[in-house]
Protein backbone atom coordinates (compact mmCIF):
# COMPACT_ATOMS: atom_id res chain seq x y z
CA UNK A 1 0.00 0.00 0.00
CA UNK A 2 1.28 3.44 -0.92
CA UNK A 3 1.68 5.79 2.04
CA UNK A 4 4.25 8.37 0.89
CA UNK A 5 4.65 10.30 -2.35
CA UNK A 6 7.85 12.22 -3.02
CA UNK A 7 8.45 14.79 -5.72
CA UNK A 8 11.39 16.22 -7.53
CA UNK A 9 10.82 19.98 -7.92
CA UNK A 10 12.58 21.65 -10.88
CA UNK A 11 11.02 20.58 -14.20
CA UNK A 12 8.58 18.37 -12.30
CA UNK A 13 6.38 21.01 -10.64
CA UNK A 14 7.63 23.99 -12.69
CA UNK A 15 9.93 24.70 -15.63
CA UNK A 16 13.35 25.72 -14.31
CA UNK A 17 14.98 27.11 -17.47
CA UNK A 18 13.02 30.40 -17.63
CA UNK A 19 13.36 30.81 -13.84
CA UNK A 20 17.17 30.65 -13.88
CA UNK A 21 17.33 32.94 -16.91
CA UNK A 22 15.21 35.51 -15.08
CA UNK A 23 17.19 35.11 -11.85
CA UNK A 24 20.47 35.72 -13.66
CA UNK A 25 18.97 38.84 -15.20
CA UNK A 26 17.83 40.12 -11.80
CA UNK A 27 21.32 39.55 -10.43
CA UNK A 28 22.89 41.47 -13.31
CA UNK A 29 20.39 44.31 -12.86
CA UNK A 30 21.45 44.51 -9.21
CA UNK A 31 25.09 44.52 -10.28
CA UNK A 32 24.44 47.35 -12.75
CA UNK A 33 23.39 49.57 -9.85
CA UNK A 34 25.85 48.45 -7.18
CA UNK A 35 28.84 46.81 -8.90
CA UNK A 36 28.69 47.75 -12.60
CA UNK A 37 32.13 46.42 -13.46
CA UNK A 38 30.86 42.87 -12.91
CA UNK A 39 28.28 43.19 -15.71
CA UNK A 40 30.84 44.77 -18.03
CA UNK A 41 33.22 41.89 -17.40
CA UNK A 42 30.97 38.83 -17.27
CA UNK A 43 28.23 37.82 -19.66
CA UNK A 44 26.29 34.56 -19.33
CA UNK A 45 29.18 32.53 -20.69
CA UNK A 46 31.56 34.27 -18.30
CA UNK A 47 29.31 33.54 -15.33
CA UNK A 48 29.14 29.89 -16.39
CA UNK A 49 32.93 29.89 -16.59
CA UNK A 50 33.16 31.17 -13.02
CA UNK A 51 30.76 28.42 -11.93
CA UNK A 52 32.85 25.74 -13.61
CA UNK A 53 35.99 27.12 -12.00
CA UNK A 54 34.43 27.12 -8.54
CA UNK A 55 33.16 23.57 -8.97
CA UNK A 56 36.60 22.39 -10.11
CA UNK A 57 38.43 24.15 -7.28
CA UNK A 58 35.91 23.31 -4.54
CA UNK A 59 34.67 19.73 -4.93
CA UNK A 60 33.27 19.96 -1.39
CA UNK A 61 30.63 22.35 -2.79
CA UNK A 62 29.41 20.08 -5.60
CA UNK A 63 26.13 19.31 -3.85
CA UNK A 64 25.40 22.87 -2.69
CA UNK A 65 24.12 25.06 -5.53
CA UNK A 66 23.61 28.06 -3.25
CA UNK A 67 27.19 28.01 -2.03
CA UNK A 68 28.49 27.56 -5.57
CA UNK A 69 26.48 30.55 -6.74
CA UNK A 70 27.55 32.77 -3.85
CA UNK A 71 31.21 31.80 -4.30
CA UNK A 72 31.25 32.43 -8.04
CA UNK A 73 29.69 35.86 -7.54
CA UNK A 74 32.28 36.74 -4.91
CA UNK A 75 35.10 35.48 -7.13
CA UNK A 76 33.91 37.59 -10.04
CA UNK A 77 33.51 40.70 -7.90
CA UNK A 78 36.96 40.25 -6.42
CA UNK A 79 38.51 39.95 -9.88
CA UNK A 80 36.70 43.11 -10.87
CA UNK A 81 38.56 44.91 -8.07
CA UNK A 82 35.83 45.22 -5.46
CA UNK A 83 37.41 45.01 -2.01
CA UNK A 84 34.06 44.41 -0.29
CA UNK A 85 33.34 41.46 -2.55
CA UNK A 86 31.79 39.21 0.09
CA UNK A 87 29.23 41.78 1.27
CA UNK A 88 28.34 42.66 -2.32
CA UNK A 89 28.11 38.99 -3.27
CA UNK A 90 25.69 38.27 -0.44
CA UNK A 91 23.41 41.10 -1.56
CA UNK A 92 23.63 40.12 -5.22
CA UNK A 93 22.87 36.51 -4.33
CA UNK A 94 19.82 37.62 -2.33
CA UNK A 95 18.48 39.32 -5.48
CA UNK A 96 19.21 36.18 -7.49
CA UNK A 97 17.66 33.79 -4.96
CA UNK A 98 14.46 35.79 -4.58
CA UNK A 99 13.91 35.54 -8.33
CA UNK A 100 15.02 31.90 -8.39
CA UNK A 101 12.02 31.11 -6.18
CA UNK A 102 9.58 33.18 -8.24
CA UNK A 103 8.38 30.17 -10.20
CA UNK A 104 5.26 29.50 -12.24
CA UNK A 105 3.77 26.20 -11.16
CA UNK A 106 2.64 23.83 -13.87
CA UNK A 107 -1.11 23.78 -14.39
CA UNK A 108 -2.90 21.74 -11.71
CA UNK A 109 0.22 21.47 -9.51
CA UNK A 110 -1.32 23.02 -6.42
CA UNK A 111 -4.71 21.33 -6.70
CA UNK A 112 -3.08 17.94 -7.35
CA UNK A 113 -0.69 18.24 -4.41
CA UNK A 114 -3.50 19.37 -2.14
CA UNK A 115 -5.68 16.42 -3.15
CA UNK A 116 -2.89 13.87 -2.70
CA UNK A 117 -1.97 15.27 0.71
CA UNK A 118 -5.38 14.22 2.04
CA UNK A 119 -4.34 10.57 1.66
CA UNK A 120 -0.54 10.44 1.55
CA UNK A 121 2.51 11.94 3.20
CA UNK A 122 4.09 14.31 0.68
CA UNK A 123 7.83 14.95 0.45
CA UNK A 124 10.25 16.83 -1.78
CA UNK A 125 13.58 15.33 -2.85
CA UNK A 126 15.62 17.73 -4.96
CA UNK A 127 19.16 18.33 -6.13
CA UNK A 128 18.21 21.99 -6.46
CA UNK A 129 17.96 24.77 -3.91
CA UNK A 130 14.37 25.96 -4.17
CA UNK A 131 12.89 27.33 -0.94
CA UNK A 132 9.38 25.93 -0.60
CA UNK A 133 8.31 28.77 1.68
CA UNK A 134 9.40 31.40 -0.83
CA UNK A 135 7.80 29.43 -3.67
CA UNK A 136 4.62 29.38 -1.58
CA UNK A 137 3.94 25.64 -1.39
CA UNK A 138 5.57 24.64 1.91
CA UNK A 139 2.10 23.99 3.35
CA UNK A 140 1.65 21.15 0.85
CA UNK A 141 4.72 19.17 1.96
CA UNK A 142 5.37 17.12 5.07
CA UNK A 143 9.15 16.95 4.57
CA UNK A 144 11.89 18.26 2.29
CA UNK A 145 15.46 17.17 1.56
CA UNK A 146 17.91 18.76 -0.85
CA UNK A 147 21.43 17.85 -1.88
CA UNK A 148 23.04 20.60 0.19
CA UNK A 149 21.40 19.31 3.36
CA UNK A 150 22.49 15.73 2.75
CA UNK A 151 25.89 16.33 1.17
CA UNK A 152 24.99 14.08 -1.76
CA UNK A 153 22.79 14.15 -4.82
CA UNK A 154 20.31 11.97 -6.65
CA UNK A 155 20.62 9.28 -7.99
CA UNK A 156 22.71 8.25 -4.98
CA UNK A 157 20.58 5.62 -3.22
CA UNK A 158 21.42 7.18 0.15
CA UNK A 159 19.41 10.24 -0.87
CA UNK A 160 16.26 8.14 -1.19
CA UNK A 161 17.12 6.07 1.87
CA UNK A 162 17.01 9.29 3.88
CA UNK A 163 13.31 9.63 3.02
CA UNK A 164 12.69 6.05 4.08
CA UNK A 165 14.41 6.65 7.41
CA UNK A 166 12.58 9.92 7.96
CA UNK A 167 9.11 8.45 7.46
CA UNK A 168 9.73 5.01 8.91
CA UNK A 169 8.04 3.44 5.90
CA UNK A 170 9.55 0.87 3.58
CA UNK A 171 10.29 1.43 -0.09
CA UNK A 172 7.19 -0.45 -1.31
CA UNK A 173 5.11 2.23 0.45
CA UNK A 174 6.66 4.99 -1.69
CA UNK A 175 6.09 6.54 -5.09
CA UNK A 176 8.70 9.00 -6.36
CA UNK A 177 7.79 11.39 -9.17
CA UNK A 178 10.39 13.19 -11.24
CA UNK A 179 11.39 14.33 -14.71
CA UNK A 180 14.91 12.88 -14.85
CA UNK A 181 15.12 9.26 -15.97
CA UNK A 182 18.45 8.79 -14.22
CA UNK A 183 18.44 11.03 -11.18
CA UNK A 184 14.80 10.43 -10.25
CA UNK A 185 13.55 7.20 -11.73
CA UNK A 186 16.69 5.03 -11.63
CA UNK A 187 17.68 6.51 -8.27
CA UNK A 188 14.31 5.70 -6.68
CA UNK A 189 14.23 2.28 -8.30
CA UNK A 190 17.62 1.48 -6.76
CA UNK A 191 16.06 1.40 -3.28
CA UNK A 192 12.83 -0.29 -4.37
CA UNK A 193 10.47 2.69 -4.67
CA UNK A 194 7.70 2.77 -7.25
CA UNK A 195 8.09 5.61 -9.76
CA UNK A 196 6.22 7.96 -12.06
CA UNK A 197 8.05 9.71 -14.86
CA UNK A 198 6.99 13.32 -15.49
CA UNK A 199 7.61 13.64 -19.23
CA UNK A 200 5.93 16.81 -20.55
CA UNK A 201 8.13 16.93 -23.65
CA UNK A 202 7.38 13.32 -24.64
CA UNK A 203 11.02 12.29 -24.54
CA UNK A 204 11.96 8.75 -25.54
CA UNK A 205 12.76 6.47 -22.61
CA UNK A 206 16.52 5.70 -22.38
CA UNK A 207 17.39 2.39 -24.02
CA UNK A 208 18.29 -0.34 -21.59
CA UNK A 209 16.91 1.39 -18.49
CA UNK A 210 14.06 -0.07 -16.47
CA UNK A 211 10.97 2.04 -17.22
CA UNK A 212 8.98 3.86 -14.58
CA UNK A 213 5.78 2.28 -13.28
CA UNK A 214 3.74 5.07 -14.87
CA UNK A 215 4.41 7.98 -17.22
CA UNK A 216 2.55 11.29 -17.37
CA UNK A 217 2.77 14.43 -19.49
CA UNK A 218 0.64 16.70 -17.29
CA UNK A 219 0.04 16.88 -13.56
CA UNK A 220 -3.70 16.49 -14.08
CA UNK A 221 -2.85 12.86 -14.97
CA UNK A 222 -1.00 12.26 -11.72
CA UNK A 223 -3.84 11.25 -9.43
CA UNK A 224 -4.90 8.52 -11.86
CA UNK A 225 -1.32 7.30 -12.20
CA UNK A 226 -0.97 7.13 -8.40
CA UNK A 227 -4.27 5.24 -8.15
CA UNK A 228 -3.08 2.72 -10.74
CA UNK A 229 0.02 1.99 -8.67
CA UNK A 230 -1.83 2.05 -5.36
CA UNK A 231 -4.28 -0.54 -6.61
CA UNK A 232 -1.71 -2.81 -8.22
Amino acid sequence: MIKVITFDLDDTLWAIGPVIEKANQKMLEWMEQHAPEFGRTYDEAGINGLRDEVMADHPEMLHDLSQIRLTLIELGLSRCGYTNSLALAQQAYAAYFKSRNDVVLFDDARVTLKALKKTYQIGALTNGNADLAQVGIDDLFDFYFNSAQLGLSKPNPAFFTKALEHTGHSAENFIHIGDHAGHDIAGAQSVGMRTIWMNPNQMAWPTGQQPACQEIEHLNQLSAAVANIHGS
